[in-house]
């Protein structure tokens, strides 16, 4: 009998331990990612190529809420509790289209690495990539 209670209590700490133990999915970006907010529209970031996404959540409404961890080195940040979930203001990424790309090109410093993954997306077509680079040809003379 005290055989059968040391292999029930081994099993059920394993399971605890194993529930515990939750398996992360992510995603790593092949193309960056517009980032936009309400804050900043104005303003245009990416998230570079190579970025991990860390899934959090999906949500009915269609869309997938990621975490992307930042270390920031040797400087300190004040914090506040979060004491309302409902506060929790998030920026939106989204792939480049034709609009986006035309305006990175005239305002952002996109790197070769990034403009070559940009136009491998498949959410350009190759009659967009060719009007917006007529465009900003036409734009620079």
């Amino acid at each position: 009998m005290s055989g059968f209670l040391s292999a029930l209590v081994i099993v059920a700490a394993s399971m605890l331990i194993w529930k515990g133990q939750r398996l992360v999915k992510v995603h790593t970006l092949t193309q960056p990612l517009i980032i936009s907010s309400d804050r900043s529209d104005k303003v245009l970031h990416t998230l570079p190529p190579g970025t991990t996404l860390y899934f959090e959540e999906s949500f009915p409404e269609g869309f997938t809420r990621y975490k992307v961890y930042v270390n920031v080195d040797r400087m300190p940040l004040t914090l506040r509790d979060l004491t309302d979930p409902t506060e929790i203001d998030p920026l939106e990424a989204r792939a480049f289209d034709k609009e986006a790309l035309n305006r990175a090109l005239r305002e952002y410093p996109l790197t070769r690495k990034e403009l070559a993954a940009v136009l491998q997306s498949p959410h350009l077509t190759k009659e967009e990539i060719k009007e917006v680079f007529l465009q900003y040809l036409e734009n620079t003379k």
